[in-house]
C-alpha cells in the first residue's frame, strides 16, 4: 500500500508544536525541563527569552485568583487562555507568571483543548514553558483536515535536545530558524471518521518534523481489523517520500512486471528511496533515489535508474544528479543526466523514446500568481542547458538551448447554468545556437464540467500550435488537436455510505478524424478510500492496458497503480 500522510501528518500536529515560531511551548512533568535555572533555559539565548516574555498572555474563567507571592495564578471553570499563537480551552489552569509555565488539567467531563488555525486537538493534561520550548500533552488526539490522530503522550523539545537525547539524527548543518521536532507514543493515524476505520496505521513510536516529515518506526498497517503488513523499515511521509508499495504492471513489450518499492529512513546521511521490478521477459529494472537537504529549500540529490528502452533494446543505469531549491513557491535547480529516456511523439502520432544528456540544464520557476480577473493563476519559467540524443539523425556534439516562457490555468468558482468552466494555455520560445532553428509552442485548453439529473460530463478542447523546428528529436514538437468526452453514471448497488460507478472517457483526434484512445472505469468509493477497475484502448499505439487504481479519498493524488499507466509517463519521471 502507498501513503503519503506527511503534509496531513505534520499540517495536524503543527499547531501543538508551534514553539518554532511562537513563545509558547509544550512542557514535559519532569522536573529538570520546567525548573528555573535548568540547563535548557539558561541555553536559550537572552533575547530569545526577553522576546518570549513579552508575549501577553490573556487568562479568561468563571474564577481567576493570583497571588503576588508566588506570581501563580489559578483559573477554575470554563479557562480560556490565549496568547497571539495559542488559544487553550480547560476545566482548570495553574499559571506560573515567573517560570512562564502553564499546566492545564482534564476533569470527568472536559478534556483540554488547544485550538489554531482552525484545528482542534484534546488531552488530558498538558503543560507549557514558553521559554524552554519543552513540553508534553497527554493522551493526545486531534483531527487536521481530513485526518484522524489518536495516541498516547506528546513530548516536544528544539531539535539540539532531541539529538542529545538520542531521539533524532540529523546532518550538522547551518540554519536559518530553529527546528522543534516531537515524539508521540503509540499512535494511530486514519482519514475514516467511522468508530471502527476502514484502514488505519499504529505505531509505538512516530518522530515529527513540523512542515518537513514524519517518521512512523515500523508501523502496522490495517485494513479494517486485519492486519496487512508490519512495515520492516522506518516509514517516511513527507513532501517527497511515499511508504511502502507492491508493484504490479503489464507491458506488451515486457510482460508482467512485479516487484517493491519504498523509503528507508537513514538518519542524519539523508533520504533513501528504492525500487526494483521483474518483468517476465526477463528484464529487471529498478531505481535508487538519494536526497540530503543542505539547508531550509536546498536539497542535493542524486538517482540513478535502470530502465529498459524499448526502441533500443537496451536496458542500462542511467544516474542523473543535481542540486534543487523549492521555498514560497519558487522552483529552481541544476543538474546533470546520462541517458534519461524520453517519449515524444512523431509526425504520425506514435510515440518514440530518446536517449538524452543533459549536460547541465539550470531552471527557474516563479510561483504561481492570482489572476483576478479570469479567476485564473499565472507563472513563469525559464532554462538553460546543453543536450544531446541517441537519434540517428543528431550529431554526437552537444546543442545548446533557451527556453521560456509561461502557463496559465483557471477553474473560476461561477458557472454558467450548469456548466462548470476550466481553462488554460501554455506558451514556451525554445532558442538554439542555429539562427534558423526555433520553435514557438503554444498550447491551449478550455472545457466544461456539468451534470445532467445524476449522471456527470465533462467536454473539453486542446490544441497545440507549433512554429518553427527544433534541430533535436527528443525535443521536436508538432500540431495537434483534439477532443475529450467523459460521461459517468452511478449504478444502484451499496450500503448507503458506498458509492459505485462506471465512466467512459474518449479523446478524438481531429487532425485525423478518428478515435485516439478509449478508456473504462468502474469506480468504488467505500467512504474514505476509493478503488478503480479500468481498461484503457490506445488506439494511437495499439496497446491495451488495464489496472487496478487504489488512494485515500482525503490525498487522491498519491496513489497505488497495480496495472501501469502512462509507460511514456513513467519513463520520464522513473516512478515504478
Amino acid at each position: 500500500m502507498e501513503h503519503k500522510y506527511g503534509k496531513a501528518l505534520t499540517a495536524a500536529l503543527a499547531l501543538l508544536f508551534c514553539a518554532a515560531s511562537s513563545p509558547v511551548a509544550l512542557v514535559p512533568s519532569y522536573a529538570d525541563d520546567v525548573a528555573p535555572g535548568s540547563a535548557a533555559e539558561k541555553d536559550a539565548g537572552a533575547a530569545e527569552k526577553q522576546e518570549m516574555k513579552s508575549s501577553e498572555v490573556t487568562i479568561d474563567a468563571d474564577t481567576v485568583n493570583y497571588s503576588e507571592k508566588t506570581g501563580i495564578a489559578t483559573a477554575d471553570g470554563n479557562v480560556r487562555i490565549r496568547n497571539s499563537e495559542i488559544y487553550l480551552t480547560a476545566p482548570y489552569v495553574e499559571y506560573d507568571s515567573q517560570n512562564n509555565v502553564a499546566d492545564a488539567y482534564s476533569d470527568h467531563r472536559e478534556n483540554v483543548v488547544i485550538v489554531s488555525g482552525g484545528n482542534t486537538y484534546t488531552g488530558k493534561h498538558l503543560k507549557y514553558n514558553m521559554t524552554t520550548k519543552r513540553g508534553v500533552l497527554t493522551q493526545a488526539s486531534g483531527k487536521s483536515g481530513a485526518l484522524y490522530m489518536s495516541g498516547g503522550n506528546v513530548r516536544v523539545m528544539p531539535i539540539e535536545d532531541a539529538e542529545k537525547m538520542g531521539i533524532v539524527r540529523r546532518a550538522k548543518r547551518r540554519r536559518a530558524v530553529s527546528e522543534d521536532v516531537a515524539e508521540w507514543q503509540n499512535v494511530t493515524a486514519t482519514t475514516c471518521n467511522f468508530p471502527e476505520p476502514h484502514y488505519r496505521l499504529v505505531s509505538r513510536k512516530v518522530i515529527i518534523y513540523p512542515g518537513k516529515k514524519t517518521v512512523l518506526k515500523n508501523p502496522k498497517i490495517y485494513l479494517g481489523k486485519t492486519l496487512l503488513m508490519t512495515y520492516p523499515f522506518d516509514y517516511i511521509v513527507g513532501k517527497k517520500n511515499e511508504g511502502l508499495a507492491p508493484i504490479i504492471r503489464y507491458d506488451s513489450t515486457k510482460g508482467g512486471g512485479f516487484g517493491i518499492k519504498g523509503p528507508i529512513d537513514i538518519g542524519k546521511f539523508g533520504e533513501l528511496d528504492i525500487a526494483g521490478i521483474y518483468w517476465t521477459q526477463d528484464i529487471w529494472e529498478a531505481k535508487v533515489d538519494y536526497s540530503y537537504e543542505i539547508t531550509d529549500g536546498l536539497t542535493l540529490f542524486g538517482r540513478s535508474l535502470r530502465l529498459y528502452n524499448d526502441d533500443t533494446d537496451e536496458t542500462v543505469w542511467r544516474p542523473s544528479w543535481g542540486l534543487s531549491y523549492e521555498k514560497n513557491g519558487w522552483e529552481a535547480g541544476v543538474w546533470w543526466a546520462e541517458r534519461e529516456i524520453i517519449g515524444n511523439d512523431d509526425d504520425t502520432g506514435s510515440t518514440d523514446d530518446y536517449d538524452v544528456w543533459r549536460k547541465p540544464e539550470i531552471y527557474l520557476n516563479t510561483p504561481w500568481f492570482d489572476e483576478r480577473l479570469t479567476g485564473g493563476r499565472i507563472r513563469l519559467f525559464g532554462s538553460w542547458g546543453k543536450y544531446k540524443d541517441d537519434s540517428r539523425y543528431t550529431s554526437d556534439e552537444f546543442t545548446e538551448r533557451y527556453v521560456y516562457g509561461a502557463a496559465y490555468s483557471g477553474r473560476p468558482k461561477w458557472s454558467l447554468g450548469i456548466f462548470k468552466p476550466f481553462y488554460g494555455a501554455r506558451y514556451a520560445a525554445y532558442e538554439y545556437p542555429d539562427d534558423d532553428a526555433s520553435q514557438k509552442v503554444t498550447n491551449a485548453w478550455f472545457g466544461f464540467r456539468y451534470k445532467l439529473g445524476s449522471v456527470s460530463l465533462s467536454s473539453a478542447y486542446r490544441r497545440r500550435w507549433v512554429d518553427g523546428r527544433s534541430p533535436m528529436r527528443w525535443d521536436r514538437y508538432y500540431d495537434n488537436e483534439y477532443f475529450t468526452q467523459t460521461i459517468s453514471f452511478p449504478l444502484p448497488f451499496g450500503r448507503s455510505w458506498e458509492k459505485w460507478s462506471f465512466s467512459i472517457r474518449g479523446q478524438y483526434d481531429l487532425k485525423k478524424d478518428d478515435i485516439y484512445s478509449l478508456r473504462y472505469t468502474l469506480t468504488y468509493d467505500r467512504h474514505c478510500m476509493t478503488w478503480r477497475l479500468w481498461y484503457h484502448d490506445d488506439r494511437h499505439d495499439d496497446e491495451k492496458r488495464v489496472g487496478l487504481t487504489f488512494f485515500i479519498d482525503a490525498y487522491p493524488e498519491y496513489q497505488v497503480n497495480l496495472g501501469g499507466d502512462s509507460g511514456n509517463d513513467r519513463k520520464k519521471s522513473g516512478d515504478f
